[in-house]
């Protein structure tokens, strides 16, 4: 009969103080908003160095170029996704970058896909919708508690199994991991979330600077506006969400007319920057701000 092969580990992955100002952390996603939310998320938190990659290609390349302590990585990317992103990670010979832990983002949450990424070589998961206390319990559970890593078969990657004893042949470890929020998260989050949004207002400002006699500009315009609204709406700004409902109102009125006017986005732009000056406790100014944008654009000479 056959023994069993022993689940050594090939090397070991030594548990450290959680640093987040130590880390290097390599962020790949191909997704514009959420790959701005993960980094700013990182940086609200205190990472050292953030760096992102917008598919797992670049990625790849990233990765051997700066050797990071740890991948964040979106499961759904085209070139090259998260699953065959962390296979090609594990079948490295250079034993140092074999080793880096991976999280995966993803917002599959059934068992058999959990299983699957398992398989891959995924070390842990943060689960959409994101939250900065999942990040930092992923962040914790790589750093601080490292499963070891093992060379099995077909499978190398970190060990599988609920218990770390080598020889325990039992049930996988646990699939589920919770979205833990609490108020301190909730900030962060919003944090994270104004830095997006405040990198989308820039967006919108440089695409209306060359927006002149022709419609070809205002769809992107659109685009970007609602991504602002979306964002609003995420942290429950509602000053921001209906300027820039008033703002994505207008852009589609003036797409259908094809008469672009960029002074009067602009107006709208500088009514939300103006809001973002403007503490949340000052409640009626940020009234009469959207107030008065609304008014003006009620004006006959504004159509």
């Amino acid at each position: 009969m056959a023994m069993r092969k022993n689940l050594l580990p090939s090397f070991a992955r030594e548990p450290r103080p959680l640093n987040l100002s130590a880390l290097s952390i390599l962020v790949i996603d191909d997704q514009p908003f959420f790959r701005v939310l993960l980094t700013e998320v990182l940086r609200t938190l205190g990472v050292g160095t953030v760096t992102v990659a917008t598919d797992g290609e670049d990625g790849y390349a990233a990765f051997h170029d700066i050797r990071p302590d740890i991948v964040v990585t979106d499961w759904m990317m085209p070139k090259l996704n998260g699953i065959e992103l962390t296979r090609r990670i594990r079948g490295l010979s250079d034993e140092a970058l074999q080793k880096v832990p991976v999280i995966l983002v993803t917002a599959k949450s059934e068992r058999s896909q959990i299983e699957s990424a398992r398989s891959a070589g995924i070390d842990e998961f943060i689960l959409k919708p994101i939250s900065a206390k999942g990040i930092c319990d992923r962040l914790r559970e790589v750093v601080e508690k490292p499963r070891a890593f093992v060379t099995f078969d077909a499978y190398t990657g970190p060990c599988r199994r609920r218990r770390v004893d080598p020889n325990f042949s039992g049930p996988y470890r646990r699939f589920n991991d919770p979205i833990e929020i609490n108020d301190a998260d909730e900030v962060l989050l919003a944090q994270g979330l104004r830095s997006v949004f405040v990198a989308a207002l820039a967006r919108v400002s440089e695409l209306n600077k060359g927006l002149q006699q022709s419609n070809a500009n205002i769809r992107p315009i659109h685009e970007a506006v609602l991504e602002m609204q979306a964002i609003a709406e995420d942290i429950s700004n509602t000053h921001l969400a209906r300027v820039c409902q008033f703002l994505s109102g207008y852009v589609v009125a003036m797409y259908r007319s094809s008469k672009p006017a960029p002074d009067l986005i602009q107006t709208h732009l500088k009514a939300l920057d103006l809001i973002l000056r403007t503490p949340l406790s000052q409640i009626k100014s940020r009234d009469e701000i959207v107030a008065g944008l609304e008014r003006m654009m009620k004006r006959p000479d504004a159509a």
